[in-house]
């Protein structure tokens, strides 16, 4: 929570990222408040702190241990996501807790535990908004390991959605956004250090481009856009 809501520098952001792993299983992220559990939703707490951290690795790694295990698990819905779960792969969430050792109580569709679906959006695809109704926005994405990723939503303004796939040379994005609308479009460095070749909508960027920690960012209108990056 102090990563998410911006108490810390940079500094102690790298040093919890890398301490929290320390609370991982081969199935998921035990919760320290709770011995021997490991709660979905506050896991996906921890995946965007992963991601502010500039993990995306860690994150992905950790939803397929947890949410890839319970979405493989025959035992559960095979469908939805789970409350929680016992570390030895038992479903006694909270079982002496206040659930009574009732399994039974245990939520296997619950909402509060769907953490990577907003996370994915926000972090992978990169797009968020940033004002009420994305009035103004950004997109910012983290490849990790992926090759392709695409995602959207809808406000009052109209339909979001971008989509990015690497390549051989680099990446290209492609967004679209309501019109009278702004927002950043913060593009990673194809090779670290080096500042790449940007091309949005065919018009090369020479001006109005803002480079730090291995990113360039310009500033875009809405409507539909495509920048290709190597």
């Amino acid at each position: 929570m102090a990563i998410m809501f911006g108490v810390v520098n940079e500094e102690r952001i790298a040093s919890i990222s890398e301490k929290l792993l320390k609370n991982w299983t081969p199935i998921g992220a035990v919760a320290p408040e709770l011995p021997d559990n490991i709660a979905s939703f506050i896991s996906s707490f921890e995946i965007q702190s992963h991601f502010i951290a500039h993990e995306p690795a860690r994150v992905l790694e950790l939803i397929r241990r947890s949410w890839g295990w319970y979405i493989n698990n025959p035992n559960g819905t095979e469908s939805t996501v789970v409350e929680g779960y016992l570390q030895n792969g038992t479903f006694g969430y909270r079982m002496d807790r206040g659930y009574g050792y009732d399994p039974s109580y245990v939520s296997h569709a619950h909402g509060w535990s769907s953490g990577p679906t907003s996370a994915l959006t926000e972090y992978v695809v990169g797009l968020s908004v940033v004002s009420p109704l994305g009035l103004t926005w950004k997109i910012a994405p983290q490849f990790g390991d992926l090759e392709f990723a695409e995602g959207g939503f809808v406000t009052s303004l109209g339909k979001f959605e971008a989509s990015w796939v690497l390549n051989s040379s680099g990446y290209v994005l492609t967004f679209s956004v309501p019109k009278g609308t702004v927002g950043d479009v913060t593009l990673p460095y194809v090779t670290a250090s080096k500042k790449p070749s940007i091309t949005i909508d065919g018009d090369q960027l020479t001006r109005g481009v803002a480079y730090s920690d291995g990113t360039a960012t310009v500033k875009v209108t809405g409507g539909s856009h495509k920048a290709v990056v190597r």
